[in-house]
């Protein structure tokens, strides 16, 4: 199963892309939630414990919890640290930023002690979702081939006359800056090139920034102090600005004319949607409640920009070759989601609460606009095909200490390639602590962990072969809430 996973993006990698793939569909339709200091501490295993904005865009029903208004507001710091290595060399990369993962707001008011209908509440609020802030750079020495032998196996049997019009954004560039050239036998025309076939240092860097995050409009209901229902409309932001380069230098001592030459791709992808949420809450015993949930598909339209540089030194001449700019627009579905959920209640004590939620990648669609004719059928059928169904656990608990808490939280994150398989998992760890300020204010914090493990490949080499990147990814996130109840 190898083969497949290094076949696909895992958690965070950017694909190479012309048009949208399945590499794509795969990191628009992540979550990882990064909202209030409370659920990351607690794992964000929230589904059926409730009172808290993170909570509410996991299921709307918790904000049926809340008796009395409040108003929050986190800080976050991330550091992403990925550690790739590429026949034998190991490189590091990290990025550290600052965000803003939450603010929220819910108004909640009391209805009548005597009927069935307690309180209602409304409110709303912001919640990052992912994190596509990250830096990676991979180098080792590659014997057996090129990105320029992916180029010449793809141009056989093409005219030098037909590489601008066909190839305008890769291997035009490439001709342009004679890393490709002809050469005449006896047989006839054929394509060459100074770069060595293999015996190369070759590696990718990448340096990306961006988000996803949403706006959650929710409404909730008590009713006995028991069942709790909720209901929500988000609002939905995806966006990924960043660069890849691909690059081949010369090994020392080579006998060669070929010095180095690089690819550049800058990529600029935003994308605004919509989506609805409904779940419930009840509260079966004193000790015991169960919580479900549902999240419909996500409906987004995308506008991207794509443009790519080829630089070239050969015999200590450089060349540059700029392409054009590419801009396009296009329909993308994010999966729908099922979530189911238990927690235990220890009376004051502390409770410890379990989630487990269902998604499958492999139901991701791109679609054209309507001013589009572009067909995205092979790249769903991609999609289909490489991923599937998984299931996602977050198991939390939180501890009273005199006036505080203490929080801890654990999460896997299953395989996007379907049920059974162990491919660009991820599992989390957390911790957390909630200190009163006064009556009415509180301020927490929360530490994060998160480890996965990819490979990918660079390019099709063919017969030639290529080792995959392993690349392990280490996220540290910090978080800080403070939050007021009126």
């Amino acid at each position: 199963m190898k083969k497949k996973y290094i076949t696909a993006l895992s958690f965070l990698l950017v694909a190479t892309a012309f048009a949208q793939n399945a590499d794509d569909a795969f990191l628009f339709s992540q979550t990882y939630y990064q909202g209030t200091a409370k659920a990351l501490g607690m794992g964000n295993a929230m589904g059926a414990v409730g009172g808290d904005m993170t909570a509410v865009n996991i299921n709307p029903a918790s904000m049926g919890i809340y008796r009395s208004s409040e108003i929050t507001a986190s800080l976050g710091l991330l550091d992403n640290y990925h550690s790739s290595t590429y026949y034998g060399t190991t490189n590091g990369g990290n990025k550290m930023r600052l965000s803003i993962p939450n603010v929220g707001y819910v108004h909640a008011k009391e209805r009548s002690n005597f009927r069935g209908l307690r309180f209602t509440q409304f409110g709303f609020g912001l919640t990052r979702t992912n994190d596509f802030n990250m830096r990676t750079d991979a180098m080792g020495i590659n014997p057996t081939s090129s990105k320029i032998d992916e180029y010449l196996n793809r141009i056989d049997g093409w005219l030098p006359n037909d590489l601008h019009d066909e190839f305008p954004y890769d291997i035009y560039p490439a001709w342009s800056t004679f890393l490709i050239d002809t050469l005449r036998d006896e047989i006839g025309l054929y394509y060459s090139s100074p770069v060595p076939q293999g015996n190369i240092w070759q590696g990718q860097e990448c340096d990306f920034k961006g988000r996803s995050e949403a706006w959650t409009f929710a409404g909730s209901f008590n009713l006995y102090d028991r069942f709790f229902i909720g209901i929500s409309a988000d609002l939905a932001h995806i966006k990924r600005v960043g660069t890849k380069t691909l690059k081949e230098n010369s090994v020392e001592g080579a006998d060669t004319e070929f010095n180095q030459w690089s690819f550049t791709e800058d990529i600029s992808s935003s994308g605004w949607g919509g989506n609805v949420k409904a779940g419930f809450i009840f509260h079966a015993t004193p000790w015991l409640r169960f919580g479900g949930a549902f999240h419909s598909p996500t409906l987004f339209n995308f506008s991207e920009s794509w443009q790519t540089t080829t630089e070239s030194e050969i015999d200590l001449i450089t060349r540059k070759y700029l392409s054009p700019e590419s801009n396009y627009e296009y329909t993308f579905i994010k999966p729908l989601k099922w979530l189911g959920s238990m927690a235990f209640v220890f009376g004051q004590r502390g409770i410890v609460s379990l989630d487990a939620e269902y998604t499958n990648y492999g139901a991701a669609r791109f679609k054209a606009t309507k001013d589009d004719d572009y067909d995205y059928s092979p790249t769903n059928e991609s999609i289909k095909s490489t991923f599937g169904g998984t299931l996602n656990f977050r198991l939390g608990t939180e501890w009273r200490m005199g006036n505080s808490y203490l929080r801890f939280g654990t999460a896997y994150y299953g395989s996007p390639f379907g049920f059974g398989k162990s491919g660009c998992s991820i599992k989390k760890a957390s911790c957390g602590i909630s200190i009163p300020l006064s009556f009415d204010t509180t301020v927490d914090f929360a530490y994060e962990l998160s480890y996965g493990k990819t490979f990918t490949t660079l390019y099709d080499a063919g017969v030639l072969g290529i080792e995959s990147i392993t690349q392990s990814q280490f996220r540290h996130v910090i978080l800080a809430t403070i939050k007021g109840r009126f």
